[in-house]
């Protein structure tokens, strides 16, 4: 069991900064793009002179959505968490429809649209407001994400109501998630899609992996499907992924760009370190395989083409990315960043609140030199 993060320990602070000493990342150059994907970012809007300004807004834009998302964990974990009070826990969608309906209907365009309305909580949200910022902290998870609210400072008020926001703008809106905060949900059902596209590299590749990199395993800070407050806070995609692995690789990375993910991966089974995939270098590698899945959804089309130059150029020959965007764009990039996909499917995840879920695995590969 991980030892107790606490965000008020000077040591701790201090490793998560150090904890990438020997990796530190360098921003992405647009030297880095092949020919044939600056043709295609620059008929997308971004050019070369506006590259360094682009990565500076793109950095700007990363740390909000980084705090819009850290509120989602925050307002899902004090909602639901069975330890924070005896009262029964709330559902989260639940609650954010009813504050919606709560709300006039000008009332309501301007909160989706970004306002906070001045309509109270419902005393039961208060209440577990109240005893997540003014009680003790009664476990692990409590103890990281107050001080995550900490750091991060915004009213009580703004960190539930970000989540209500966007949990009443997500219902059948993809387009959402690359502008949405940035989650560290892991979703552990999505690793099937990842058994899928192994079982396809073994009966079609026939290729050793030996060094394997995982973009963006998050961690369970908190789900807006129900928390577990009585397990301590991993990250649980790691030991899911090398559990699907023939041989435990020579070398296994994994990287993140929230700390608190990173930090839960202090122990192991991967060396860990932070990243932006879409603005900084891929520090190591090559890699045999990479895996990055619930990620790439985030991100807009520029930055999924920067996104997939990065992994491109950590993999070497013969080497494969499988993730699960099934956007066109994905397909377009890949085959501009030197990766062309090999290969999509369809996976069942099962069902989840009665509604059937359906992930999709793609498989890039690097084409091998000529003999």
């Amino acid at each position: 069991m991980l030892d107790r993060i606490r965000y008020d320990n000077p040591v701790l602070i201090f490793w998560l900064f150090a904890i990438t000493a020997g990796l530190q990342a360098e921003p992405l150059q647009w030297q880095d793009l092949a020919p044939s994907m600056r043709a295609l970012v620059t008929q997308a809007g971004l050019t070369e002179s506006a590259f360094p300004e682009w990565l500076v807004q793109r950095h700007e834009a990363a740390t909000d959505r980084l705090a819009s998302g850290a509120a989602e964990h925050i307002a899902y974990f004090l909602l639901q968490s069975a330890t924070l009070l005896d009262h029964p826990p709330l559902k989260p969608a639940r609650e954010a429809k009813r504050y919606l309906q709560s709300l006039t209907g000008a009332e309501r365009a301007a909160f989706l649209a970004g306002s906070i309305p001045v309509a109270p909580l419902a005393a039961p949200v208060r209440r577990r407001m109240d005893a997540f910022w003014n009680r003790p902290p009664a476990s692990e998870r409590h103890s990281l994400l107050r001080g995550m609210a900490e750091r991060l400072g915004w009213p009580p008020e703004k960190v539930v109501l970000t989540a209500f926001r966007f949990l009443n703008q997500q219902s059948g809106n993809d387009d959402i998630y690359q502008s949405r905060g940035l989650s560290a949900d892991p979703f552990p059902p999505s690793m099937r899609a990842v058994e899928r596209g192994l079982e396809w590299l073994r009966g079609h590749r026939g290729s050793p992996i030996r060094d394997v990199f995982l973009a963006g395993p998050g961690a369970e800070l908190g789900s807006r499907f129900s928390i577990d407050d009585s397990q301590p806070v991993l990250s649980p995609q790691p030991r899911a992924l090398l559990a699907l692995l023939p041989q435990r690789p020579a070398a296994f990375d994994c990287a993140d760009i929230r700390r608190e993910v990173v930090a839960t991966l202090k122990a192991g089974p991967c060396r860990a370190f932070i990243l932006d995939l879409v603005a900084e270098r891929i520090a190591a590698g090559p890699y045999d395989l990479a895996v990055a899945t619930n990620l790439l959804v985030y991100l807009n089309d520029i930055e999924l083409a920067l996104a997939l130059t990065n992994l491109a150029q950590a993999l070497r020959p013969g080497a494969c990315l499988l993730h699960n965007d099934s956007r066109f764009a994905a397909r377009l990039f890949g085959e501009a960043a030197g990766i062309p996909v090999q290969h999509f499917q369809a996976v069942q995840l099962g069902t989840r609140e009665g509604r059937q879920q359906v992930d999709r695995i793609v498989v890039h590969c690097k084409p091998r030199p000529n003999p």
